[in-house]
């Protein structure tokens, strides 16, 4: 686990964009996840300086809010608007308009096929104050769910989310956790709780994590 006391937009999506384009420039097939919240517009930063073989990477949503396709409280509604490339980039969302359980199957299938054609797997993440990362909420479904992804029903919304299982394929995950309400959450990620107790310390599985922060206690 790589700890960065930074909260610099323009050099967080440097470096993003540059793990990206140097794998591309290699070559390889890269499948990269995005969030919504706090990490859309640096984003929507990492999306303008993807340079290079954009045929190479495949670009999709680590959770979404089911509905409507296009609905206001979407993931991918909120990047659209925000700016982020989704016409120039390989993007899958995840709603269709179909019912929510064929959707979660879809997408299942998706991003089975995706892993294995993907030569190098990267994630962006958020942290709730709670914990949470991607739609996994403590003590949740999507804890013990053994597919890639699943569904539940979450306060306000059905979430669609990528699980343990996917976290644990990747080969690279950044954490962007800003502000004073992520500090809590960035110091309890220091310790070794369950991850049913706080399950962004699934990140630190990942090979190679990367926290970005203001948060400087640690």
């Amino acid at each position: 686990m790589n700890l960065n006391i930074n909260n610099n937009i323009g050099e967080l999506a440097d470096f993003v964009s540059s793990s990206i384009n140097k794998k591309l420039g290699l070559g390889k097939n890269v499948l990269w996840f995005v969030s919504g919240g706090s990490s859309i517009p640096i984003e929507v930063e990492i999306a303008k300086r993807i340079i290079i073989n954009h045929n190479k990477l495949v670009v999709t949503l680590a959770d979404e809010r089911y509905g409507p396709v296009g609905h206001s409280n979407s993931n991918y509604f909120q990047l659209e608007k925000s700016g982020f490339n989704i016409s120039q980039l390989n993007f899958i969302p995840f709603l269709s308009g179909k019912d929510i359980e064929t959707t979660t199957n879809d997408i299942n299938k998706m991003l089975d096929n995706e892993f294995k054609k993907a030569d190098y797997k990267i994630g962006f993440f958020g942290i709730g104050s709670d914990g949470h990362t991607a739609g996994i909420l403590p003590y949740s479904k999507a804890l013990t769910e053994n597919k890639l992804v699943c569904n539940y029903q979450a306060g306000l919304y059905n979430r669609i989310t990528i699980t343990l299982k996917a976290i644990y394929e990747l080969d690279e995950a950044i954490l962007y956790a800003v502000g004073e309400s992520k500090w809590n959450a960035i110091e309890k990620l220091n310790a070794n709780l369950p991850i049913k107790e706080e399950p962004a310390q699934i990140l630190k599985k990942v090979p190679l994590l990367i926290i970005y922060t203001d948060y400087n206690k640690i």
